[in-house]
């Protein structure tokens, strides 16, 4: 819904008010009839739950059965029954106010965002009754598990899952377009941004914080150990006993196992985003245009500005809702479903999330600079530069990395099992946690372009328009939720071309209403006259790509699982274009297997991808029926030539470590075409 008011106070000066509302549910809808087919009281699943309060509709439980080639797995979406509202409320006042050579404008945009919705959890539950050799009540196969009640492991979320968050902001702007001279325009202002941190309605975000994590506090781990000859888990405290497949498990009644977990509500003197409010943010603007000789043929443009983005609720909160302790999921293994509920599961080690405190907002810096010419035929030739910066973009980072090569050190090896090393909770510089990926607001990007565009208007019945873009896309990370390497330098790991870089853009689009001639027969003159050409034309260069590492058997390269290895590059792996052929688009030998205990030096991109040349045309034919009513007839053609126009080729090397040959044979081929030709015809009465 929206609402727009204006009023000129006087002939000099107006002001103008909006308001806006916008409210977008979401939520599942189903027959009862479908519904009871997949309650547990309907098929006699009576083994109870933990946390019934998670699952109102009594939903039967997710199950697994591995070892059963094509399963009927049972799963179930993870916000049944879906429930998502958006609302978000906004309102702006401007006020333009034209004195003399100047025109001022200021004014004001407060928006409120709420939003409401399920969190994809466990909810019902997830078993799994796959064989497991290790489980002593194992009947050698999955359905007969299940069917006497034996799995060999359960979890299910200790809580209902809600994300009930909101966020806003105030922005102020005041500019000022002053026509200086008759030739020369400045624009010039400033914009104001207060964009608040996203809430939690009950203060229930949750975040792991470095600073409150106490190491006097940390958990222990069961280790392993050997009972009878036989690989058990062992409480390192107690002695007690364990399956192997507990190990790793945190060791009940040892430390903290929420050390470092900070929830909002708890403590009133963290900020309730979790993040600190930056308060007012400048983003100041300028442009100008200027006429070079005053005959209003040639002008020069420029202009910079400075642009401020809120965090995204999906990309930003979601992630702290429904961390531990507010919700936990435990893992019971090797039970029976007739004493699940007297069962006690174990905590395991958990993938968390935190967020640099500092809160530092993402910000765009645009920058143009411009010449337009109008070489006539009623034709503009613009020739121009135009940048952009990002700053303190987001992206993600683990600050539990395993080190390189703690898989090789003598002191982790497992006293279990010959030449392999402890599970990966063990080599962890946090005890208790998995990865803790930090967002933190420490990216950036880079663009530059040389921007060339002709347009022609419509004249003489023909109007075209050409662009040619070369430009050069760099960045870290191409969205909010990539994650850097949490071990090597992040500029040599993981700076480079961005995957949307293309290095040429070339469109040229055209519009030709044929010349009609003068024919006294009427139907030669009706099928000689009234068609018209149209087109699109599109010249672009490949994607960057990164070449894959794999190994025909597994290969531990880098000693951890925190930072994998790259191809090593022996030489420039591009071909010239005469030189490719579909079976090798680059260098395949110009790559060998990294060395144990390297990570390798191949680049983030070093080849591209198969770039894009296509043609689409449309004709159509017009037919004047009666004096106010016409037909047309269109046949349009997409990839009007029907040339093939490969999309993807093989990247990924795979070597065999006992020799270090590459034997993957497709490597270098296209795999993949875009659309081939398509035709679709039409007929339009226009009256």
């Amino acid at each position: 819904m929206s609402a727009r008011w204006t009023r000129v106070i006087r002939p000099q000066l107006l002001n103008e008010f909006s308001f806006g509302w916008l409210s977008q549910p979401a939520e599942n809808t189903y027959a009862e009839e479908d519904l009871r087919r997949i309650q547990r009281d309907t098929v006699g699943f009576r083994s109870g739950q933990f946390t019934p309060d998670a699952n109102p509709l009594s939903v039967l439980p997710s199950a697994t059965f591995g070892g059963v080639t094509g399963a009927a797995n049972i799963a179930m979406e993870g916000r049944f029954p879906l429930f998502n509202r958006y609302n978000i409320f906004n309102f702006s006042d401007n006020v333009t106010w034209n004195r003399g050579a100047h025109t001022i404008k200021a004014g004001l945009y407060v928006e409120t965002f709420f939003r409401h919705q399920k969190k994809a959890v466990n909810f019902n539950g997830s078993f799994d009754f796959g064989r497991n050799v290790n489980n002593p009540l194992d009947t050698n196969h999955p359905y007969t598990n299940a069917a006497l009640g034996v799995f060999a492991s359960y979890r299910e979320i200790s809580g209902p899952a809600w994300m009930k968050v909101q966020t806003g902001g105030e922005e102020f702007f005041i500019q000022d377009n002053w026509k200086l001279t008759g030739r020369l325009t400045l624009d010039y202002g400033l914009r104001m941004y207060n964009l608040h941190p996203i809430v939690e309605r009950d203060d229930m975000l949750v975040g792991f914080v470095p600073e409150r994590y106490n190491q006097a506090q940390a958990v222990k781990l069961i280790q392993p150990g050997l009972s009878g000859g036989r690989r058990v888990g062992l409480h390192p405290v107690t002695g007690q006993v364990y399956a192997a497949a507990q190990i790793g498990a945190i060791a009940p009644g040892t430390g903290n196992p929420y050390n470092g977990m900070l929830i909002v509500k708890d403590d009133p003197s963290y900020p309730r985003g979790l993040i600190e409010n930056r308060g007012i943010l400048w983003g100041p603007r300028f442009g100008f245009a200027y006429d070079v000789f005053g005959n209003q043929k040639t002008a020069v443009r420029g202009g910079f500005g400075m642009f401020y983005n809120r965090h995204f609720t999906e990309v930003f909160s979601n992630p702290f809702v429904g961390q531990p302790p507010v919700l936990d999921e435990p893992v019971i293994t090797y039970g029976q479903l007739s004493t699940l509920l007297q069962s006690t599961g174990l905590l395991y080690p958990n993938n968390v999330f935190s967020a640099d405190r500092a809160g530092q907002l993402p910000n765009v810096m645009n920058y143009s600079l411009s010449v337009q010419q109008d070489i006539g035929y009623g034709t503009v030739l613009d020739v121009a530069y135009a940048g952009s910066m990002g700053r303190h973009l987001l992206w993600r980072r683990d600050t539990n990395a395993i080190p390189l090569g703690a898989n090789f050190q003598p002191q982790n090896a497992d006293p279990t099992i010959r030449n392999t090393p402890l599970p990966n909770a063990f080599l962890r510089p946090v005890t208790g946690y998995n990865n803790i990926q930090n967002i933190e607001a420490a990216s950036s990007s880079n663009y530059h372009s040389l921007q060339v565009q002709a347009k022609r208007r419509f004249a003489a019945g023909l109007q075209f328009g050409l662009a040619w873009t070369w430009s050069k896309a760099m960045d870290f990370t191409d969205s909010d939720t990539d994650a850097i390497s949490p071990l090597v330098d992040t500029r040599v790991w993981n700076y480079g071309l961005a995957s949307f870089d293309r290095t040429h853009v070339l469109r040229v689009n055209y519009v030709w209403d044929i010349p009609n001639a003068t024919l006294s027969n009427p139907v030669l003159r009706h099928i000689r006259n009234g068609w018209q050409v149209s087109g699109i034309t599109s010249f672009i260069s490949g994607a960057p790509l990164g070449v894959g590492l794999s190994t025909t058997t597994a290969l531990d390269i880098t000693g951890t699982p925190s930072q994998g290895a790259r191809v090593v590059v022996l030489s420039n792996p591009i071909l010239e274009k005469g030189e490719r052929t579909f079976y090798r688009n680059f260098r395949t030998d110009a790559f060998r297997l990294p060395a144990v205990g390297t990570i390798g030096n191949s680049a983030k991109t070093v080849i591209r991808g198969p770039g894009n040349n296509n043609w689409d045309l449309a004709v159509f034919k017009n037919f004047p029926l009666a004096d106010r009513v016409n037909m047309q007839f269109r046949t349009e053609f997409y990839n009007a030539f029907n040339h093939t126009q490969f999309s993807g080729l093989d990247t990924t090397t795979r070597f065999d470590p006992a020799s270090g040959a590459q034997v993957n044979g497709r490597l270098g081929q296209f795999t993949a075409a875009r659309n081939p030709r398509q035709i679709q015809f039409a007929v339009r009465i226009s009256f």
